[in-house]
């Protein structure tokens, strides 16, 4: 097995990679990633079998002698093809740490796909993580409803009853509708109710719908008026896997049920076009030492359940 480091004339063999793996997303093609490449120093590594076939890759930045995987994605280690073997993800394990120690890295930070995002089972990274001494740096909880199961969780009566009066009301949800009437509302509650703001700026995700329109839909829920008092960002990430990446209200929507109007559209949407996991997305603060009960609760409202994002450290 041999190493190197990606660079930009490697793009369309990178990319075509990502497509035939069997724990890729989108969020893993160059030109998702490369939308922020000014903020890090990009370090992704491509591993070569001995016949010189492209079998794994990994989308890394460096940062203060530390390799990381990568700190402008939620989750990013090694993408696999479904040929490569447990000992091949070991040797790569091993080659990567001579690697690093080579290039004078003290560590390596290695941010593990939730199994959710994953068409084909793709642990064996996390088994090679414990053989080599990983310590465990940040665990995420996410909430995710399984839309294919026997057993699904019904909603909650608060949610019911928001669904209820968003009906009443006469507010419905409009697709692909345009994401600069969603923005400010976002912002206004991300900043009012948590004091943060969104990972990524207006032009920023304007710019990577427009790369991307099969994979980044925006919905709105509109009032009677037609005025917007909810919506949402959605990732349709592979082709088994939803993820919200922003759903937020104004105060009239979230006085009106406008969310619970929200999931329930998409939800039904999305179990009848084929896809088995939705995920609402992690509910946590202080590098998931600190849960937010309330929001995890609403989350679970909606019949989701626990899913983690794991984050390693490997010190050299």
């Amino acid at each position: 097995m041999n190493i190197c480091r990606y660079t930009r004339d490697k793009q369309q063999e990178w990319d075509a990679f990502v497509r035939g793996a069997r724990n890729g997303t989108f969020l893993f093609l160059r030109d998702y990633m490369d939308y922020h490449a000014e903020r890090f120093d990009d370090h992704s590594l491509m591993y070569y079998d001995d016949k010189g076939k492209l079998s794994a890759i990994m989308p890394a930045n460096e940062d203060d002698r530390i390799l990381y995987s990568h700190q402008g994605l939620t989750y990013g280690g090694l993408i696999l093809t479904t040929k490569i073997h447990a000992t091949d993800v070991g040797n790569i394990f091993t080659l990567t740490i001579a690697y690093l120690r080579e290039h004078g890295f003290t560590g390596w930070y290695y941010k593990q796909i939730p199994s959710i995002y994953c068409q084909y089972p793709s642990q064996e990274d996390e088994y090679w993580l414990w053989r080599n001494n990983a310590t465990l740096a940040c665990c995420n909880l996410s909430c995710t409803i399984k839309m294919d199961g026997n057993m699904p969780t019904p909603w909650e009566r608060r949610r019911k009853r928001g669904l209820k009066r968003a009906l009443e009301a006469g507010m419905h949800i409009t697709e692909d509708a345009d994401i600069e009437t969603f923005w400010p509302i976002m912002v206004e509650n991300l900043r009012d109710k948590y004091g943060a703001a969104p990972v990524h700026s207006l032009e920023e995700m304007k710019m990577l719908h427009s790369r991307f329109p099969d994979n980044i839909h925006i919905y709105l829920c509109l009032d009677s008026d037609n005025i917007a008092r909810a919506g949402a960002v959605v990732y349709a990430t592979n082709p088994q896997t939803i993820h919200v990446q922003y759903a937020h209200a104004d105060k009239m929507g979230k006085k009106n049920g406008a969310i619970d109007l929200l999931y329930s559209v998409l939800i039904d949407k999305y179990r009848t076009s084929g896809y088995t996991y939705f995920d609402i997305g992690t509910s946590n603060e202080q590098e998931g030492k600190v849960l937010n009960e309330k929001l995890i609760e609403q989350k679970e409202g909606f019949g989701g359940r626990g899913i983690v994002y794991k984050q390693w450290r490997i010190t050299l």
